[in-house]
C-alpha cells in the first residue's frame, strides 16, 4: 500500500491524504482524511461518506458537519479524536457509463464497494492467543495494534483493495465508525449490530432514523461489519476479557435525490448532537428524537414485480401495512395488463426502487417486519 502523506494543519484540524496507486499509467487518486482533536485523544470517532459513489446526500452532510466542526475547533469543544473522510470512494466517482454514475459497484470486476473488506478478527486471532490478560481496556488496545499490524502486511492486488485496506488502516481502532449511505427511495433508517442496543438508541434520536434494522452478520463483508464482526468473533473465542470496540454503524440518508443544503445542515447538526452524546464534542445540544422501531434485518422482506412493466405505488414510504395488502402495481401496456404489488408481511414500507420501469423477478421495496423470514447473506449486491 503506497505510504501516506504529510499532513497540513489548520486551527486543530489535520488534513491527511492516501495516495493510491492507480491501475494504469499516469493515473491517480488519493484519499483525504480531516482529521480533528488530539492524536490519540477518546473516543476516537470516525465517520464517511460516498463509498456508493452514486449516493451524495451523506457527502452533503459531512461537507455541512465540517463547517460546525471547524467552528467547535475554534473554540476548543473537541474533546475526542474526529475523522472525517467526505469522499470515502475517488475511484467510483470517476466511473461513469451512458452519462450516468455507476457508483455501487467497481466498473472493472463488478465488485461491489462496500463489500468483500478485510476480516481484521480472523487475521488477528491466532496471534493473539496466550498474549491476552484478564483486563479488558489492556486487551483493547493489544487488539487494537495488531488490527494495524495485520493491516500493514495486506498486499493489494488492486485499486479497489487498496482503497479498502486504506480505509480499514483509519478507522479499525475507531470507537464509533459510523457509514453515510442512501437508498433510492427511503425513510432514515440505519444498519447496526445488536452488540451495543443503547448506543444504537442513542443514535437513533439524535439524526431522527425512523427504522433500525439489527443483525449481529448480515454477509458480504460490509465496511460497519468489518467493525464489529471482528470484537464478536474474538470474544466467542476468548470470553468476556475481550471488549465489544467498536459500535459501528450505516446511516441511509433517505434516498438519492434527497440532497438539498437545509436538510443536510439540519442532519449535520443532529450528528453533532450524537457526537455530544458520546463525549466526543461538548458544547452543543443534544438533539433528542424519539427512538426507532428496532427490528431484525432478516425480518425484511422484498416486494418482487410479478411482470414486467410500468410501476406505480399507492402506499408511502413509512406506512405501516399488513400481509397481503396491496402497495402498488405494474402496468404491461402491451398486454394492459395491470398487477398489483402486496405486501409479504406486516410492517414498515421503508425503501422502494428507483426506476419506474421493471422487469418480472425485479425486487422492488422492502417492507421491515417483526419476524425473521430470511437467513444468509442479508444484503443487496
Amino acid at each position: 500500500m503506497t505510504g501516506q502523506m504529510p499532513s497540513n494543519e489548520w486551527n486543530g484540524m489535520r488534513i491527511e491524504t492516501l495516495a493510491l496507486t492507480g491501475a494504469s499509467a499516469g493515473t491517480r487518486r488519493e484519499l483525504t482524511l480531516y482529521r480533528y482533536g488530539a492524536l490519540g485523544a477518546q473516543p476516537k470517532v470516525y465517520l464517511q461518506a460516498g463509498l456508493h459513489a452514486d449516493e451524495m446526500p451523506g457527502v452533503l452532510v459531512l461537507h455541512h458537519l465540517m463547517d460546525l466542526l471547524d467552528q467547535a475547533s475554534g473554540r476548543g469543544e473537541i474533546k475526542g479524536e474526529i475523522c472525517v473522510v467526505p469522499v470515502a470512494n475517488p475511484i467510483g466517482l470517476s466511473q461513469w457509463t451512458y452519462q450516468r454514475p455507476l457508483g455501487r459497484q467497481d466498473a472493472d470486476t463488478l465488485q461491489n464497494f462496500n463489500r468483500g473488506y478485510p476480516e481484521l478478527g480472523k487475521l488477528v486471532a491466532d496471534g493473539l492467543e496466550g498474549s491476552l490478560g484478564s483486563e479488558p481496556a489492556q486487551n483493547l488496545r493489544l487488539i487494537r495494534k495488531a488490527f494495524r499490524k495485520e493491516l500493514a502486511k495486506l498486499q493489494p492486488r488492486t485499486d479497489v483493495q487498496e482503497m479498502q485496506v486504506g480505509l480499514l488502516g483509519w478507522s479499525c481502532d475507531a470507537d464509533f465508525v459510523l457509514d453515510l449511505h442512501c437508498d433510492h427511495f427511503a425513510v432514515m433508517h440505519l444498519y447496526a449490530s445488536t452488540a451495543q442496543p443503547e448506543v444504537t438508541s442513542w443514535l437513533c434520536q439524535a439524526v431522527g432514523a425512523k427504522l433500525a434494522l439489527i443483525e449481529d452478520i448480515s454477509g458480504g463483508h460490509a465496511f460497519d461489519e468489518a467493525h464489529t464482526v471482528p470484537w464478536r468473533q474474538l470474544r466467542e473465542r476468548f470470553g468476556a476479557v475481550v471488549p465489544m470496540g467498536c459500535f459501528s454503524a450505516t446511516l441511509e440518508y433517505r434516498g438519492q435525490f434527497d440532497v438539498d443544503d437545509g436538510v443536510a445542515a439540519q442532519d449535520a447538526q443532529n450528528l453533532m448532537s450524537f457526537l455530544a452524546r458520546v463525549g466526543a464534542v461538548e458544547g452543543c445540544g443534544k438533539q433528542i428524537f424519539p427512538d426507532a422501531v428496532h427490528l431484525p434485518l432478516g425480518g425484511a422482506d422484498q416486494v418482487y414485480a410479478p411482470q414486467g412493466g410500468v410501476v406505480t405505488w399507492m402506499a408511502a414510504l413509512g406506512d405501516q401495512v399488513e400481509a397481503g395488502q396491496v402497495l402498488g402495481h405494474v402496468v404491461d401496456p402491451v398486454s394492459r395488463r395491470r398487477m398489483p404489488l402486496t405486501a409479504p408481511v406486516r410492517g414498515m414500507l421503508f425503501r422502494t426502487e428507483l426506476w419506474r420501469s421493471c422487469r418480472r423477478g425485479q425486487s422492488l421495496a422492502h417492507v421491515a417486519g417483526e419476524t425473521v423470514v430470511r437467513s444468509g447473506d442479508l444484503l443487496s449486491l
